[in-house]
């Protein structure tokens, strides 16, 4: 059985207008994007328009959602419970409900970041028209409609200068994308525009931490679509890219020596949490049920240095390994993604040796053939300083003894 994957390429940048131009060029019925728009807004306050364009001989497809002309509209929501209470208002899928305020929720945590305030007090300015509206709306439609299930990424390319918006002159990237674009594959363009905006940020944040990544190189290619920005760059196309792929990874295994059984992966990337307090966390999340805790480190965007933190664990254990990982590290989203392991069944035995007593771990597979038998480090510690013995020499005179054991074998 085959998987679908989206391959997001933002060749000039991130908006939500060109997530949603390249979705159309994908394929997006756009008798089902406007079926969707008219709950929230279209013909009623704002138009839907659709331009093919091109971008360095490349076509592609530019939308607008110009203002009607001569309509009070009513104020689009400013805030989250507004966005929220207007959403599940508006007779849409529970689908495309929950992706969109996936959406509108990693914006308003940026912006609250940036602003030193919370969620619930953040009140969207150039983000909260019904433009943004529509672009979210739409692209949550769209994902819905391609059934992507896995998701590859490539650098978001990041303008300089500075921009005028309601909180005055920022500097590019404004903060807000700043916040969104944390721990994801950047690079420098040096085109003097913004080039990423926060929708756009938001909705790149979003697909990463809903869909598990793909970074393997054997897969089938499908159709691809360009969205076109409003401006153009001498030095790269204005252009977001998104293809669709398909990898085979579902197939039958037939072995039924060892046990198999679901298990969730949460990763999470962190760059400001101190090391002894990330080692309290990892003992906290194995005393929560997690199977294993690993970590190794990443260099993240402008060479800062990072941690990778990745939990496997059984779906029973989530709930309390999340609000863990929520509560005691800085993070403001985790990647999850679901499979299968094998795995031999265990006991720890208390074994006799002519040394002394040793707890051992032994591992069989579902036939009771012993597959590994491992000494407790502690207790040949102990032992090998009782005996006056190095501890290497200790543990191979152990094991021998141990492998002539009737009772485990």
């Amino acid at each position: 059985m085959s998987k679908k994957i989206l391959f997001i390429d933002p060749l000039g940048g991130l908006s939500g207008d060109m997530f949603l131009g390249a979705f159309l060029d994908l394929g997006l019925p756009v008798e089902l994007l406007r079926e969707n728009l008219e709950k929230v807004g279209l013909g009623r306050f704002f138009s839907l328009k659709t331009t093919s364009v091109e971008r360095h001989g490349i076509g592609a497809c530019k939308v607008d959602f110009p203002a009607l002309v001569g309509v009070a509209a009513t104020p689009a929501p400013k805030t989250m419970a507004a966005v929220e209470s207007f959403l599940l208002a508006a007779d849409l899928s529970e689908k495309i409900i929950e992706t969109s305020l996936e959406i509108f929720g990693r914006l308003a945590a940026a912006e609250a970041k940036v602003h030193g305030t919370t969620i619930e007090k953040v009140h969207f300015h150039e983000v909260g028209d019904y433009d943004t509206m529509a672009d979210i709306v739409g692209v949550a439609t769209a994902l819905k409609w391609c059934g992507s299930e896995l998701v590859s990424i490539k650098p978001v390319p990041l303008g300089t200068g500075f921009v005028d918006c309601a909180h005055g002159r920022l500097p590019i990237p404004v903060p807000a994308v700043m916040a969104l674009l944390e721990g994801l594959p950047v690079v420098e363009s040096g085109i003097e525009a913004e080039l990423v905006t926060p929708t756009g940020a938001a909705i790149f944040k979003t697909l990463v931490e809903l869909l598990p990544s793909f970074n393997e190189t054997d897969y089938r290619l499908g159709c691809c679509g360009y969205g076109a920005g409003s401006r153009q760059h001498l030095k790269r196309p204005n252009l977001l890219r998104l293809t669709l792929g398909s990898v085979d990874r579902d197939f039958a295994v037939d072995n039924d020596l060892f046990a198999r059984e679901p298990f969730t992966t949460l990763e999470v990337t962190l760059d400001d949490l101190t090391p002894e307090k990330l080692a309290a966390l990892q003992e906290r999340i194995l005393v929560d049920g997690a199977l294993d805790v690993v970590t190794w480190p990443v260099v993240m965007k402008k060479g800062r240095l990072g941690m990778i933190l990745q939990i496997l664990l059984r779906q029973t254990d989530e709930p309390a390994i999340v609000n863990r990982v929520f509560s005691e590290s800085p993070t403001l989203g985790i990647r999850r993604r679901q499979g299968e392991r094998y795995f031999l069944e265990r006991e720890i035995r208390q074994c006799r040796t002519s040394f002394g007593e040793i707890r051992c771990k032994i591992a069989r597979d579902q036939l009771g053939k012993v597959m590994n038998i491992k000494p407790e480090h502690d207790d040949l510690v102990t032992l090998a300083e009782l005996n006056a013995l190095p501890l290497t020499r200790f543990e191979q005179l152990v094991m021998v003894e141990l492998l002539t054991l009737e009772e485990i074998l």
